[in-house]
């Protein structure tokens, strides 16, 4: 996804083998630890790295797309953003930055695409059980989702997949810029 080349080839490779294109899923996440305190050139790396895959490469894609969802009865853009778009953990301020960028890229597509006919929404995943979470120790994540989660338990990628789903349905045709958030009660808790 950071390849401009081939972000710009997929939606037309994608009307090649299909014949059409109806819904884009803007999924792609990376993160790379370096805080504020790192040096200047793990800084820099990182930066770059997460929000050429995170946010760049969303606009990229959204925009190779546009004629083809034009062209649709039915075009939806689905965007992953997170919940660290709504509040920060330490050392990742890239990953941080990335995400709130998706909202507002959302935001920002809601509007111009959406006199185009094409509806574009924000997913914002919690605690969920993916690659990106598997590293930390299990005992950690359950005592984590314990002590944040309402629901007690981090998400399935099902249960994410089934928020994207909801948002591409013909029923959700009249949504749009909206930011949908899974994350089992989280980001409500104070305490």
């Amino acid at each position: 996804m950071a390849s401009r080349a081939d972000v710009d080839a997929l939606p037309d490779a994608v009307v090649a083998h299909f014949g059409r294109l109806d819904i884009v899923i803007n999924n792609a996440g990376v993160t790379q630890p370096a805080g504020f305190d790192a040096d200047a050139a793990e800084f820099d790396e990182a930066w770059d790295a997460v929000m050429s895959v995170n946010l760049t490469s969303y606009a990229r894609l959204a925009r190779a797309a546009r004629v083809h969802l034009e062209a649709s009865d039915a075009g939806r853009i689905v965007c992953t953003a997170s919940t660290e778009a709504l509040g920060a953990s330490g050392r990742v301020p890239a990953y941080n930055a990335s995400k709130a960028g998706v909202i507002g890229l959302v935001r920002a597509l809601a509007v111009e695409l959406g006199r185009r006919g094409i509806t574009t929404n924000a997913v914002c995943p919690g605690p969920i059980e993916t690659g990106m979470t598997a590293a930390i120790p299990e005992e950690h994540r359950d005592t984590f989702a314990r002590r944040r989660v309402p629901l007690g338990r981090y998400g399935s990628p099902e249960e994410v997949a089934h928020g994207m789903l909801n948002l591409v349905l013909p029923a959700s045709r009249y949504v749009n810029g909206a930011v949908l958030v899974i994350d089992g009660g989280m980001t409500s808790r104070h305490t």
